[in-house]
């Protein structure tokens, strides 16, 4: 397969097509895989009524935007075009999305980017969606990917999770938790993303419940994408795990 890579404007020969995938990477020179050339496809249809290769992206920084926890590979010449900033959970610039956002954040950015961090998300989820919606202006953007299945119900793994640490035991990992209430709870075989003890997963989505979760927190048009741009290597094989673009409405 050949096509342009919208993330560094590559022109791509000869890609095997199982190697266009959402988490394999297939851009020899910027490592770039189906899901990050669909954030910037999807981000550039937003902001700019069409799709664009990054590099060709505006310089205007009065366009703001947010990213949690972005992907290099884009967030690093995205920040040189536009007024946007990757923030982090555990390092600076800090944003932990479920907390109440502060004032001085509320209703100041065109764009949120959030790709693959909900399913890591503390539970309650809902705050992390409702987090989302107040960081936008009206009528911005939420680009959103996170695993999903197509089953009636999410899997909420740590449903009463409060005061929790990942402890080892031998070569083993278990979380342990007290609840509100004051309970102990020990949860065996926990499932990490990014290797063994590192970024624990909280919960598999279900697309049905992920629609719920964005129109409760105010979120209008919620479009599940999956048309492929073959132009930019975007080929969708699956119907689950699909990304996500959605909008604060102009009154609400």
């Amino acid at each position: 397969m050949d096509f342009i890579c919208n993330v560094c404007a590559t022109s791509v020969t000869r890609v095997p097509i199982e190697r266009i995938d959402r988490e394999i990477p297939s851009c020899p020179m910027c490592g770039s895989s189906v899901r990050f050339r669909s954030i910037i496809h999807l981000l550039s249809t937003a902001l700019f009524g069409h799709s664009i290769p990054l590099p060709d992206f505006p310089d205007d920084p009065s366009i703001i935007g947010i990213g949690l926890s972005d992907w290099l590979g884009y967030s690093k010449p995205l920040a040189r075009k536009i007024g946007y900033i990757n923030t982090f959970f555990h390092k600076k610039p800090f944003l932990d999305i479920s907390q109440p956002v502060s004032i001085e954040r509320r209703n100041t950015c065109d764009f949120v980017i959030s790709s693959d961090v909900f399913e890591h998300v503390s539970p309650p989820v809902s705050n992390a969606f409702r987090g989302a919606f107040d960081l936008l202006k009206p009528s911005g953007h939420f680009i959103l990917t996170v695993p999903f299945t197509l089953d009636s119900e999410t899997i909420e793994h740590f449903s009463e999770l409060h005061d929790y640490r990942i402890v080892q035991i031998g070569d083993e990992f278990v979380v342990h938790n007290e609840t509100k209430d004051g309970r102990f709870m020990l949860h065996e075989n926990p499932i990490f993303h990014g290797g063994t003890g590192t970024t624990l997963e909280m919960r598999v989505f279900c697309r049905s419940d992920l629609e719920k979760h964005l129109s409760a927190a105010g979120f209008s048009d919620i479009q599940v994408c999956n048309d492929d741009a073959p132009r930019w290597g975007i080929i969708h094989k699956c119907q689950w795990s699909l990304p996500i673009i959605t909008k604060r409405p102009v009154s609400t």
